[in-house]
């Protein structure tokens, strides 16, 4: 069977600097396949470590060879398996959560952390002997992307160890200081196709879309484009049961008219996730209901690119909440419905009894939190007409439907 081979982009950089978080957040799409780290190589010594849970132990107490050998045929493998699968299941372009140039350096990194005197050249050196003597090569992708954080040096190693969730010694601190030596000398050397430095004011939306535009102007992929970029905003609607959740976003929607804005309901992407993935979306971490409830509102404004506002209601898991913020910043507004119980009673079609349980449910999932971090919360208990204009004078204060 004919094959074909993609374009190859892998995503480098210091620990903790946000690789795996960008190419999670690259859009879902068939031809874009997303390749995450070795441990996750079927076949490999590597991946069985991995599972047996002792990949850590022998990171650092294998041999030099035995650790090279085993790296190297566990990238060799991860690549072949991603960029020559038959032409009908191929994707055109295929990401690598770290490659060849970022893995030599680790490679080095490792031999001088393991070394007496912990010197790079000395372990440049006996790398590449491992690899003359065993005829192994690094297999390169045609794009590395190098992600760099901080001033300098000494900045970079602190905010990668300050990030760092596990407990940090001196050896990793003195690997992490070998690391970042050695790729930054890549990066003068020009081992890195493109290097992005994160400023620290940028937020995680504005390298993704950095990313974007480079592989945009890399690969020819229209699918390449910044995140959401066609809406002015995208507004969360939450509350509690009967808070008026359905009647405000329609009637936020109606004010600006079916061109410019859409009213949607959060259950809709759930199913359409939940088809996808054969099991119910609730039955994976928050932090993966986001992403894929991300990528559907991608796919959805894409394909309906008049739009400019869009809101989704209901919104009750204070966790995917607060993922999309992060990942979105004011691109996502959480407005929280603010309804006193006595209204909520009273216009409810169902017992009080029965609202209550609605509310105890949306509480376990964390209503409460979405209310404390919203960014309008917003008081339901007059006039309708009151509340319609508090926010459209808050969308308005957003950019409104320009």
């Amino acid at each position: 069977m004919q094959t074909v081979m993609p374009y190859t982009v892998s995503l480098n950089g210091a620990d903790n600097v946000g690789k795996t978080t960008q190419i999670d957040l690259f859009p879902s799409n068939i031809i874009i396949g997303k390749v995450g780290g070795l441990h996750q190589t079927a076949g490999t010594k590597i991946g069985e470590l991995h599972r047996q849970g002792r990949l850590q132990e022998w990171w650092w107490e294998s041999s030099n060879e035995d650790f090279v050998c085993s790296i190297v045929h566990a990238l060799t493998r991860r690549y072949c398996d991603s960029v020559t699968t038959a032409h009908s299941d191929v994707p055109e372009v295929v990401v690598f959560d770290r490659g060849a140039a970022m893995f030599e350096a680790v490679l080095i990194a490792v031999i001088a952390t393991k070394s007496p005197d912990h010197d790079l050249d000395s372990a440049r050196a006996v790398l590449q002997a491992i690899l003359n003597e065993h005829c192994l090569q690094l297999p390169k992708e045609r794009l590395a992307i190098l992600l760099t954080h901080g001033k300098n040096l000494e900045q970079s190693i602190d905010i990668s160890l300050d990030r760092e969730e596990d407990c940090v010694d001196d050896r990793y601190r003195r690997y992490q200081l070998l690391l970042q030596t050695e790729m930054r000398r890549q990066e003068r050397s020009g081992v890195y196709e493109h290097v992005i430095k994160i400023s620290p004011r940028a937020s995680i939306r504005d390298v993704q879309n950095e990313l974007r535009e480079v592989l945009l102007q890399y690969t020819g992929k229209c699918l390449f484009t910044p995140m959401l970029h066609r809406l002015n905003c995208l507004y969360i609607i939450s509350g509690l049961s009967e808070s008026g959740k359905s009647s405000v976003a329609e009637g936020l929607c109606s004010h600006y008219g079916v061109s410019l804005a859409f009213r949607a309901k959060i259950v809709y992407f759930n199913n359409l996730i939940s088809e996808k993935l054969g099991k119910s979306v609730y039955s994976i971490p928050e932090k993966e209901q986001a992403q894929n409830l991300l990528h559907e509102l991608e796919r959805f404004s894409n394909n309906h690119y008049w739009l400019k506002i869009m809101t989704v209601e209901s919104m009750h898991r204070h966790l995917v909440a607060k993922w999309l913020k992060t990942w979105l910043g004011d691109k996502v507004q959480v407005v929280y419905i603010d309804t006193a119980d006595m209204k909520r009673f009273e216009r409810a079609l169902i017992a009080p009894e029965e609202v209550a349980r609605n509310d105890d449910l949306k509480r376990e999932r964390g209503v409460e939190m979405i209310r404390s971090k919203a960014d309008l919360v917003l008081d339901n208990n007059g006039s309708f007409g009151d509340t319609l204009e508090s926010l459209v004078r808050f969308v308005e204060s957003m950019g409104g439907k320009a």
